[in-house]
């Protein structure tokens, strides 16, 4: 992994960068940094029902679960990648009582999101050398198979205090459920028994081998770190492993790879693992793809270490790029295709807003249209519904823009550091990293708040998956369900 120059505020930016959120799904980088604050309660008079015109897509393509009746939450930020969630059945009236869970169970390490996908939750944990995919009954909690993968893995010293466990997200697709560990294991799973469809060993396969010191994991310096592939050689790998998550579109499986032999980003076949395409050479970011269409074109949209791209899917040819480039390659949020548009923030950069298009020749080009540094995150993803984007900065205020121009309408409340928002019914569930879950109304005209109510008393740096009325919130511990009626 090349090495980024550092400047005076490297040191800082390292810190923050161990507070990773998604895919960090954050999706995500979802490390933890543990805080607590007071229940808050719903502000008096605060409205019901949101009174926006905002309203949501319709969409008819993904499955539908038998697990509180509605959509499969299939992989990181949702089927679409966008964070929407359809077809759900969430109360009139948010329920004013605490929530208690319909069930619990227990966790190891690691801030991977849950996905839903025909009546099952998959999830992604570490218990000391052994790194676990498992399954669990929508409905009752129940655990119906596990796999484990040996990994030795540690992070840079700052980022031990907030785990080594996995980041990345599981994603489901026809019966198969992928998942990418924190050390570059990717492996396709019958979503029914749990059995070893095909697997592939990122450091092995694609990066440039090296003397492995000691037979054991080691950092180098604040460029990467070095895991064993066997025959008493290692190879790199980001500093603070893998944690975008992996993309399903279409016929693919997508994920950022890395490694001197392969390419930045690579396209697997879903049901053999034989890759498709390998695309570019530079580092790899600490976000996660998502899928779009352009143009016409379907395409790959990802932050890299030095930019922000589109692929085409088919091929994984550059059909366009913008210089993103963040000391230590730390782009963690995700970005958001809406339209023409494609949105992204990141540490000390506003919200911008590119317009891919193209030219006479036919080329896709990118341009930007606009900032806004109302919207700037370290962390937190944002989402667009119809002709408006919310969001939250990195102070833990709720804001909306316009995503034509950029401009902000309102702004208001105080909602902690973190969160990547999912909406459903005109509602936005905002769940931040102290396990408090904040309902906003979808409303362009104004800031309204619905409720706020704490479904977890321990850190909660991932983003819940919402299928019908049961929620799925992993905490530190523990996988948690909850039923909204």
């Amino acid at each position: 992994m090349k090495k980024q120059s550092a400047g005076p505020s490297a040191e800082r930016s390292l810190i923050q960068r161990l507070k990773f959120g998604s895919t960090l799904a954050l999706g995500t980088l979802l490390c933890c940094a543990t805080s607590a604050c007071a229940q808050a309660t719903a502000p008096a008079g605060a409205p019901e029902k949101p009174v926006g015109t905002a309203t949501l897509p319709t969409e008819t393509r993904p499955a539908v679960s038998t697990a509180g009746q509605g959509e499969d939450w299939s992989q990181w930020r949702g089927p679409r990648s966008n964070g929407i969630a359809l077809r759900t059945s969430l109360p009139s009236t948010w329920p004013s009582a605490p929530l208690e869970p319909v069930w619990r169970m227990p966790l190891g390490e690691g801030w991977s999101s849950p996905v839903v996908g025909e009546g099952r939750v998959y999830m992604l944990d570490r218990n000391g050398p052994l790194e676990r995919a498992a399954a669990y009954d929508a409905v009752t909690g129940k655990l119906l198979w596990e796999r484990t993968n040996p990994v030795d893995f540690n992070p840079h010293a700052v980022g031990r205090r907030y785990g080594n466990g996995p980041k990345g997200t599981p994603a489901f697709a026809g019966g198969f459920v992928y998942t990418l560990g924190i050390a570059g294991w990717l492996q396709c799973l019958k979503a029914e028994s749990g059995e070893v469809v095909w697997k592939s060993y990122f450091p092995a396969e694609f990066a440039e081998s090296v003397p492995l010191a000691d037979q054991r994991t080691y950092v180098v310096a604040e460029d990467h770190v070095v895991v064993p592939i066997g025959g008493g050689r290692g190879a790199p790998v980001p500093l603070f492993g893998y944690t975008g998550s992996p993309l399903v579109f279409d016929q693919f499986v997508i994920a950022s790879t890395g490694g001197a032999r392969g390419g930045t980003i690579t396209a697997f076949e879903r049901t053999t693992g034989k890759v498709a395409w390998h695309a570019l050479h530079e580092n790899v970011s600490y976000s996660s793809p998502v899928s779009a269409e352009i143009g016409g074109v379907k395409q790959v949209v990802v932050p890299t270490g030095p930019r922000l791209v589109g692929l085409e899917l088919a091929t994984g040819k550059l059909l366009w790029s913008v210089p993103y480039q963040n000391q230590y390659d730390e782009t963690i949020g995700t970005p958001v295709a809406a339209g023409e548009l494609v949105l992204l923030t990141a540490v000390g950069r506003p919200l911008s807003a590119w317009k891919i298009g193209r030219n006479a020749a036919g080329e896709f080009a990118a341009s930007e249209v606009w900032q806004n540094d109302d919207l700037q995150s370290y962390l937190s993803s944002v989402v667009v519904v119809g002709e408006f984007v919310y969001g939250m900065n990195d102070g833990g205020e709720w804001h909306c823009l316009k995503l034509a121009d950029g401009k902000t309408i309102w702004r208001g409340g105080n909602h902690g550091y973190y969160t990547t928002p999912l909406v459903a019914e005109n509602r936005i569930l905002a769940l931040n990293e102290r396990g408090v879950l904040d309902v906003l109304g979808v409303n362009p005209q104004a800031y309204e708040p619905i409720v706020t109510t704490r479904v977890a008393k321990e850190p909660t740096w991932t983003s819940p998956a919402l299928v019908g009325n049961r929620l799925y919130v992993r905490m530190r511990s523990a996988l948690v369900c909850y039923e909204l009626k």
